[in-house]
């Protein structure tokens, strides 16, 4: 399977190059607007290190981070329980789901993501009232062992309040584009003193890919 995968994220990774390069221009709203193939690399690696089993991803564009999240999933044997698929996966563009479900059958993966379509906040308020009703759960374990937050600049903050607590001990929430596009600098800039002012967490800035921020979760 990881062949499989590897292939789509290989056909992905050319696509999202061409747009990057501008040789290629998708129609407004339809870019991939993806992370970069070492940014990919990076969190596979993260992901079999921590030995991660849920995932959850706010912003799916056409499916090309969730793959390689999968791909680490696969090589962890972290399957889907008979009710629970191990990476959750949010957008809001139909189109863009559409084609995100077509890469994720294509790589084989389906059974394991589950695409939840509508509004961040309102899919988050949604996970984060059933969690805090939940019977019998250590709250401390949290539900997801990584987060991976792209999407909606000027949300980060509150994206991250919701999603803080949620997250196990020790996992790790990865927020994109922390130094490029330059358009977004001003809200990265708030997200980063927002969050480094929580002394629940350790974070920093990894000068990869577009500045991805790695910010684990200590209490």
């Amino acid at each position: 399977m990881a062949t499989t995968i590897e292939r789509i994220l290989s056909k992905l990774a050319k696509q999202s190059e061409l747009e990057r390069s501008g040789k290629s221009q998708a129609a407004s709203g339809e870019e991939m607007l993806a992370i970069t193939y070492d940014t990919g690399k990076l969190f596979e690696i993260l992901l079999i290190a921590m030995k991660a089993k849920r995932i959850l991803e706010i912003g799916t564009s056409v499916g090309y981070s969730t793959l390689w999240f999968a791909n680490a999933l696969v090589y962890n044997n972290s399957m889907e329980s008979i009710n629970i698929k191990p990476i959750i996966t949010v957008e809001m563009n139909p189109s863009k789901i559409k084609r995100a479900s077509e890469n994720f059958a294509e790589a084989g993966v389906e059974n394991l993501i589950e695409v939840l379509e509508g509004n961040a906040k309102t899919v988050l308020h949604d996970i984060l009232k059933d969690f805090k009703r939940t019977e019998g759960v250590q709250k401390t374990d949290g539900l997801f062992d990584f987060i991976f937050l792209d999407a909606d600049k000027e949300c980060l903050t509150e994206y991250f309040d919701m999603v803080l607590p949620i997250l196990r001990i020790g996992g790790i929430i990865a927020t994109d584009n922390m130094l490029y596009p330059e358009e977004y600098r001003g809200f990265m800039s708030e997200y980063a003193n927002y969050i480094r002012s929580d002394n629940s967490v350790k974070t920093v800035t990894v000068a990869i890919g577009n500045g991805e921020e790695l910010t684990t979760k200590l209490f």
